[in-house]
C-alpha cells in the first residue's frame, strides 16, 4: 500500500498504478496479459497503457504485429521527475528501490522502446544522459528545439557536461542553432551545418555507442523512439563520419 500511495502522490490513478505495476512486474506484455495482473478489463487497460506511455512511464513495441507494453526502468524515473514539481521528485525517492527490485522480475528487456507525448518525448531524450564519457553524435534541426521549454534544454546541457559526454551535431542554419554553435568551446560540443539536409526537418537522430534515439517534434506530435542495437548504431556512426569530414 505504501509503493501505491507514493505513485498516487506522482498523479497516478489507481487504475494507472495497477496497470503500471502489473507492467513492472511483467516486463514485456501483451495488454491482455497486463489487464489481467492489474485486475482490470482488457479494453480500459489499452486506455490506459496509451495514457501511461504519453506520460512516460510505459513504451511499446511491435512484433510480428502484435503490441508490446513494458515499464520504463524505475531508476529512469528520476530523470522525468527532475523536471516536473517537487512533490514528485521527493515521491519518487521514496518509491525508485522498491519499483528497482520489483522491475528485477522481468525476464525479457525490450529492443525498442517507443515514447509519445511530451513527457514521453523528455524520457526518450534523458536517455542520452545515461552514459558517461561518451561521444554522441546528432542531426539535430533547429525546429525540434523549439517544442521542449528553454529549461529543460538548460538542465540537459548542464548534466551532459556533469556526465562528460561530449557531442558532435550537425544542424542547419537558425537563430538559435548559431547561437548554441557559439557556445560550443564551453559545452562540449562541436557544430557543423548542413542546410541541404535538415532544413526544414522535424525529426532528430542521436547515436550512442549502442544505441539510437529517434525523434520526430512539432506542434501536433511528439514521438521518440530508443533502438539498442549495437551493430545499427555502428552503421550509422560511419555514415555521419562520412558527412561530417566533408562539412564546416
Amino acid at each position: 500500500m505504501e509503493l501505491e500511495h507514493s505513485l498516487a502522490t506522482l498523479g497516478l490513478t489507481a487504475s494507472e498504478i495497477a496497470v503500471y505495476l502489473g507492467a513492472v512486474s511483467l516486463g514485456e506484455a501483451k495488454a491482455s496479459d497486463i489487464a489481467l495482473k492489474a485486475g482490470i478489463k482488457r479494453e480500459a487497460a489499452y486506455y490506459i497503457l496509451r495514457t501511461l506511455r504519453e506520460k512516460g512511464f510505459i513504451g511499446s513495441s511491435i512484433k510480428s504485429g502484435v503490441c508490446y507494453f513494458t515499464a520504463a526502468a524505475p531508476e529512469k524515473l528520476a530523470e522525468f521527475i527532475e523536471t516536473e514539481r517537487e512533490r514528485k521528485n521527493t515521491a519518487l525517492k521514496d518509491i525508485l528501490e522498491s519499483l528497482k527490485n520489483l522491475k528485477k522480475t522481468a525476464l525479457v528487456q525490450p529492443t525498442i522502446e517507443v515514447y509519445s507525448g511530451v513527457s514521453g518525448f523528455k524520457t526518450v531524450i534523458a536517455k542520452l544522459l545515461e552514459p558517461k564519457n561518451i561521444i554522441i553524435y546528432g542531426y539535430v534541426p533547429e525546429q525540434t528545439l523549439h517544442i521542449l521549454p528553454a529549461t529543460f534544454h538548460q538542465q540537459f546541457r548542464r548534466k551532459r557536461k556533469e556526465n562528460k559526454i561530449r557531442m558532435q551535431v550537425i544542424t542547419a542554419h537558425g537563430p538559435l542553432t548559431k547561437e548554441l554553435a557559439s557556445l560550443d568551446k564551453n559545452e562540449l560540443r562541436t557544430t557543423r551545418f548542413c542546410d541541404p539536409l535538415l532544413k526544414s526537418v522535424d525529426s532528430m537522430c542521436y547515436v550512442l555507442p549502442d544505441a539510437l534515439v529517434l525523434c520526430k517534434s512539432n506542434e501536433h506530435e511528439q514521438l521518440g523512439i530508443y533502438i539498442k542495437d549495437e551493430s545499427l548504431a555502428k552503421l550509422q556512426r560511419n555514415i555521419f563520419g562520412q558527412l561530417w569530414k566533408t562539412l564546416k
